[in-house]
């Protein structure tokens, strides 16, 4: 054997050798993450790189892990260094615009994962991605801008993020009545937290004044995630002493996330009136595709056995960090509140609402819009709130 045949022989050894224990290490990493000892995972990865430092695999596995343990700033620049060497790798953008989402730079996200979307449109879990960045935008459980009625109006998709999201809003609305009623008014205090794959709640304190009568409620309901895609969200409401609003909801709405970007879900409710009782079937999709968002909801009410469909339609887009602009469209036939109690009515509007980042934590809330309900009014209302995050 010549010297040169020597050192070939020994030098594909070394690269055997090297491989194998490149594989041995994912693997045992991997197997770690799968029984979700993202610690241990994290000691294996890093002992990994600090012999092989370019070692792409154990890069993008300890990058996955940080951001599977709830620490997706600790995976960001691990994505900028593979991206640097791959930038149009597919798997990359994904979980580093998945990383973005949970880290809480939602617009900075939404541009890498429509990127990485153009790259591959058919990849599947792209499309979920974006749908979870857009939706984590909005507030987990924040009222509709301008409620077409007081309770019974379709909630937005949510979406949980890794980052545990904490959040506090005061909102007033103002209402104009025309014909002989007077302004309606009210406040609402609003609390939530969230995380993804785990329980989020929410709660708010209500007050309304309609027809020179008052009514005080509170509001709660939490989230419950069902796997990765599954969330079952309860809610209740109580108003002592009600005059118009109900004296309790209860409310079950159950959301599916597919893929490329759309969001379905349906709820059933039941509201329980000083004089009479409303239920109410809830239905709607959602899409979600590089700054817009779009949705539709069919309503079915029912109120002492008579059925009347309503449809709620918006359409809106994000801007800078969080902030939104959007347009909604409301009508069909709905349950509504007048002196007398409640009646089905004929409704449509048309509602412009935002949210508007002034600042990191913080959000101004606004809303504007007319709802003519049918023969009983025209209602031309406007809101505002201010949201901290935590």
């Amino acid at each position: 054997m010549t010297l040169r045949t020597a050192v070939r022989l020994s030098m594909l050894v070394l690269a055997a050798t090297a491989g194998a224990a490149h594989a041995q290490t994912v693997a045992q990493a991997q197997a770690l993450v799968d029984v979700r000892d993202y610690a241990a995972a994290t000691r294996v990865l890093e002992q990994r790189l600090q012999i092989a430092p370019d070692d792409a695999d154990a890069t993008f596995l300890l990058a996955r892990t940080h951001a599977w343990n709830g620490e997706p700033a600790r995976a960001l620049p691990l994505y900028e260094r593979l991206l640097a060497r791959e930038p149009d790798n597919a798997d990359f953008l994904l979980g580093y615009g998945q990383a973005l989402t949970w880290a809480g730079r939602q617009a900075e996200a939404i541009d890498v994962l429509t990127r990485a979307q153009r790259l591959a449109p058919t990849y599947a879990d792209i499309g979920t991605a974006l749908a979870q960045a857009r939706a984590a935008q909005a507030p987990a459980a924040a009222p509709d801008p301008l409620m077409p009625s007081p309770t019974d109006a379709p909630r937005p998709a949510v979406v949980q993020t890794v980052e545990r999201r904490r959040t506090v809003s005061f909102s007033a609305r103002h209402d104009w009545l025309d014909g002989a009623y007077d302004d309606w008014t009210g406040v609402r205090l609003d609390a939530s937290r969230t995380q993804r794959g785990a329980l989020g709640g929410y709660a708010a304190l209500t007050g309304d004044r309609r027809f020179a009568l008052d009514d005080a409620g509170i509001e709660a309901g939490l989230l419950v995630p069902m796997g990765e895609t599954w969330l079952l969200q309860p809610e209740v409401g109580v108003v002592p002493d009600a005059d118009f609003l109900p004296r309790y909801y209860a409310d079950l709405r159950v959301q599916h996330t597919f893929t490329h970007g759309w969001i379905g879900s349906a709820s059933l409710r039941t509201s329980d009136y000083p004089d009479t009782r409303v239920d109410r079937l809830a239905v709607s999709v959602e899409r979600y595709w590089s700054a817009w968002r779009a949705a539709y909801t069919f309503n079915l009410t029912r109120l002492r056995d008579t059925h009347s469909p309503g449809h709620d339609v918006r359409l809106a887009r994000a801007y800078g960090d969080g902030s939104e602009v959007g347009v909604q469209l409301v009508f069909g036939r709905e349950a509504a509140i007048v002196e007398s109690g409640v009646v089905a009515s004929d409704v449509s509007g048309a509602l412009l609402f935002g949210r508007h980042v002034f600042a990191q934590r913080w959000s101004w809330l606004w809303n504007v819009g007319v709802i003519d309900q049918g023969d009983l009014y025209t209602r031309r209302g406007i809101g505002i709130g201010l949201e901290r995050r935590f």
